[in-house]
């Protein structure tokens, strides 16, 4: 096997690796992984407003962070998160198996439906997070 080869496969198990971590550990809390997100995205955890604690706030986003499963959950609480604090409304779901981007696809549709696409930023965890988690 070739040295070139060898730094592929080696850096293929390093990006891969905090995926295969989250992915494979389902007794991990959405804390667990609201606090890895934060580490990638900055910003500041569990933000205090009436009536709620934002997961992640940014310098132009106000995140909740949620199981892909409980997408209709993070729709309010996205909109009430950003009315509390002035920011623009965000919702990064938790995917941790690959049958789950179902519930992506749901929230979208629904935030199409209802002209909210272009309000409410939406990402998903892990896949929009690579070249992040790259970097680290």
């Amino acid at each position: 096997m070739s040295t070139q080869s060898v730094k592929c496969i080696l850096i293929s198990l390093l990006v891969a690796a905090p995926f295969l971590l989250l992915a494979q550990n389902k007794a991990l809390h959405e804390r667990h992984y609201a606090d890895y997100i934060q580490e990638l995205l900055g910003g500041q955890r569990e933000f205090s407003v009436t009536n709620g604690r934002v997961d992640l706030v940014t310098e132009e986003y106000a995140y909740e962070i949620e199981w892909a499963k409980n997408w209709k959950e993070a729709i309010g609480q996205s909109l009430w998160y950003a009315l509390q604090t002035g920011l623009k409304p965000g919702i990064i779901l938790i995917r941790v198996d690959p049958k789950e981007y179902r519930y992506f696809q749901m929230l979208n549709s629904t935030l199409q439906f209802s002209n909210l696409e272009k309000a409410i930023r939406v990402l998903i965890f892990p896949d929009d997070f690579e070249n992040l988690i790259e970097e680290k």
